[in-house]
């Protein structure tokens, strides 16, 4: 089962914001507690707009020119 949870990013422009992220279900929880959070998002949510990491783990927003980085 995915878990949501609350998260802080920051745009660009140093503006945060507290949105939703989807984290991925590791295989195992001994797995999980190995990785840190920004490596276990599969996507946020901003305004109601899902948005994909990229390689980088950056998210960059489809409709607006955010670019998203994960905080805390």
């Amino acid at each position: 089962m995915t878990q949501l949870v609350d998260v802080k990013v920051k745009d660009q422009y140093s503006q945060t914001y507290e949105v939703k992220a989807r984290l991925r279900q590791a295989p195992e929880e001994s797995e999980a507690a190995n990785l840190d959070l920004f490596q276990r998002i599969e996507h946020i949510v901003v305004e109601g707009e899902v948005i994909l990491p990229s390689i980088e783990l950056l998210f960059e927003s489809q409709q607006t020119e955010n670019i998203y980085r994960v905080i805390d």
